[in-house]
């Protein structure tokens, strides 16, 4: 059935500078016509400066919940009520619940990382060369930890940035052998090699297919691809990766599982990944 606004149709958002470009709402939509719902989901682009009054606002029009994108997922913590122990541990929320006027605050970051490669047969004994130390790099890092995994490379182009994200999750997991290299080192080359999981969690593949920052020289059938953006779905290092018979996994699939986490949080209701992929895929096309 298709979405009809009504009276007490519910509303749900996700906010960011920018989020118009965000397949947020197809995705979410999707599940409300499937089940039947009420209720609607927006993209609002909000300014940095203006946060705090949208955050309140939203309270203010009885929206039920929203995600959040770049830049507003560390700020916003200093609004919320209440924040759930592992957004604590990332220090960054991006899931609010909004319930009897107060503000509950989620990370999907990283159980929707962990989920797209459970679905492909995660082995936590293996190696993992994590490229990135920004946010999505420490959802992902965190995850993996929490998962158990005993060995993880973290591979960036700035080598400083890397050392305190080595820090940071060292302190957390103090019994995780961490190592860091430069990206495009001779040390970094070594790193991939020893690697069965390769994830890809910086903006080299962003928006360019012709970027990438794994040479295809190093990658083999064995390893599992992982790139965190989905703008494009075919990036080089994704298209050089198939072309080794590798599985991949692109950050559609991690958007996906991402907001079916939120969703059920919001809802209380089990999404249904294929509805979701199947929107998002189709949006993605468009």
């Amino acid at each position: 059935m298709e979405n009809r606004i009504t009276g007490s149709t519910s509303l749900y958002c996700i906010i960011g500078m920018p989020a118009h470009h965000s397949l947020s709402p197809t995705i979410h939509n999707a599940m409300y016509r499937k089940l039947g719902m009420d209720a609607v989901f927006l993209a609002f682009d909000v300014a940095p400066k203006d946060l705090k009054a949208a955050v309140y606002g939203m309270k203010a029009f009885g929206i039920k919940g929203m995600t959040l994108t770049s830049p507003h997922k560390q700020e916003v913590m200093k609004y919320m009520d209440y924040i759930d122990p592992l957004a604590k541990e990332l220090g960054a929320v991006n899931g609010v619940v909004i319930k009897n006027e107060k503000f509950y605050g989620y990370n999907t970051d990283e159980p929707g990382a962990i989920m797209s490669l459970e679905k492909h047969g995660m082995d936590i004994k293996a190696g993992y060369a994590l490229f990135g130390a920004g946010g999505a790099a420490r959802a992902i890092a965190f995850g993996l930890a929490h998962k158990g995994v005993k060995s993880l490379h973290i591979i960036n182009r700035t080598l400083e940035h890397a050392e305190k994200f080595k820090s940071d999750l060292q302190k957390r997991f103090p019994k995780m052998e961490i190592k860091i290299a430069k990206l495009g080192t001779e040390k970094a080359e070594s790193m991939i090699k020893n690697s069965k999981y390769v994830l890809n969690a910086t903006n080299i593949t962003l928006e360019n297919s012709k970027n990438t920052p794994v040479p295809a020289k190093l990658i083999n059938s064995d390893m599992v691809i992982f790139d965190a953006n989905y703008v494009p779905l075919n990036n080089k290092l994704l298209s050089d990766a198939k072309g080794k018979g590798c599985i991949t996994i692109n950050g559609l699939e991690l958007l996906v599982y991402n907001q079916a986490v939120a969703f059920k949080l919001f809802t209380g209701k089990e999404p249904d990944i294929k509805v979701m992929m199947k929107a998002a895929e189709g949006a993605a096309k468009e």
